[in-house]
């Protein structure tokens, strides 16, 4: 019995260490800026931090509690959950794996997109169980869950505010969704790779000479899938 008490002790100084850990220090002494996670402020401990102004690469998460997988964190891995629970910017929860495979799991909820997709005007986007995961080459080894896409402002006169819903799969290693419109005329094939790196192809069929002749002064392109707008870059 005697012999179990400095070994109870020591357990208990240890989680009372890890508990009380600092989640800034955690998060820089396990790499996550090179997970794409930055925030202007973090506060409180891995257990219960704070990001303040945080995002992910091109996406704002604004302020997010935190929570940090202690296990990980002893393999020197990122596993961090996190939640916002804000009414004005919508509700938004998820992890962020750092370790291979890094990615995302269990993302449900909408965020903004900064900059859009080039010159796709993209407003937002809705998550509904998300996850894409990554290898250390940066191909996509696992992707699932649903995707909408919001268009902020109309394009050639059509009114695309409902989005474009699909589903999330990986595609010769890159993970990669087909939205589409509720009228099936509008379609978007985004994909992208663990680098960042996205093609995004907008496709619109017009039938109407009035509307091709729209699109075409906005950069749309004739092709078999009627008129195309492709557009690159890096999130």
């Amino acid at each position: 019995m005697r012999r179990r008490l400095p070994f109870a002790a020591i357990l208990i100084a240890l989680i009372l260490i890890v508990a009380t850990f600092p989640m800034r220090l955690a998060l820089a002494m396990a790499g996550a800026e090179g997970s794409g996670l930055t925030a202007r402020e973090v506060n409180g401990s891995v257990w219960a931090g704070e990001l303040i102004e945080a995002r992910l690469g091109a996406l704002p998460l604004g302020n997010v509690k935190a929570r940090l997988s202690p296990l990980a964190l002893l393999g020197g891995d990122v596993e961090l959950a996190f939640n916002r629970p804000d009414p004005r910017l919508g509700e938004l929860a998820g992890r962020l794996h750092g370790s291979d495979p890094r990615g995302l799991s269990a993302l449900s909820g909408t965020t903004s997109l900064s900059g859009g997709l080039g010159l796709v005007p993209v407003d937002s986007l809705r998550f509904e169980g998300a996850e894409v995961r990554f290898d250390e080459r940066g191909r996509c080894t696992k992707a699932s869950g649903r995707v909408q896409l919001t268009v902020g402002t109309s394009i050639a006169g059509l009114d695309l505010s409902r989005g474009l819903i699909g589903t999330l799969r990986c595609v010769e290693g890159r993970a990669e969704t087909a939205l589409t419109s509720q009228s099936g005329m509008e379609r978007l094939i985004l994909s992208f790779d663990g680098s960042g790196a996205y093609r995004a192809e907008f496709a619109i069929t017009a039938d109407d000479p009035v509307m091709a002749s729209a699109l075409t002064a906005i950069g749309f392109r004739a092709g078999n899938n009627g008129f195309v707008l492709v557009s690159s870059g890096r999130f």
